[in-house]
C-alpha cells in the first residue's frame, strides 16, 4: 500500500508523468505482438525524495507502454535488496521515462 501511495504522491506532485496509452489490444499471441521499449526506472530513498535516486534503463518487450512500465517496476522492486541488517530500507521506485527502441 505504501508504494501505491508514494506513486500517487509523485504523480500529483508532478515528479513524473503518467504515460497515455491507447486502450489495450487483445491477448498477446506471439513475439510479433510485442513492442520493444527502453524503460527508465528510478530507485530512490523515500526520505530524500525522487531527486536522490539512481536511474536504470532496462530493455523490455511489451504489448504496450503501460504494461512495460508496470512489469519493469514490479521486477525492479522484486529484485532489489529491501532489508539491511533486519531493518527495512526506505526504497521507492518510479518509472521516469519510456521510449520505443
Amino acid at each position: 500500500m505504501r508504494t501505491i501511495v508514494t506513486m500517487a504522491a509523485l504523480l500529483l506532485a508532478g515528479a513524473c508523468s503518467p504515460v497515455c496509452v491507447p486502450a489495450l489490444a487483445g491477448p498477446v499471441t506471439g513475439p510479433s505482438d510485442l513492442t520493444p521499449f527502453n524503460v527508465t526506472v528510478r530507485r530512490f530513498d523515500i526520505a530524500k525524495g525522487i531527486g536522490s535516486g539512481v536511474d536504470f534503463v532496462l530493455p523490455v518487450d511489451s504489448p504496450d507502454a503501460e504494461h512495460a512500465c508496470a512489469s519493469t517496476l514490479a521486477n525492479a522492486a522484486a529484485f532489489s535488496r529491501k532489508v539491511d541488517g533486519g531493518k527495512p530500507l526506505p526504497l521507492a521506485f518510479a518509472c521516469v521515462k519510456i521510449e520505443k527502441r
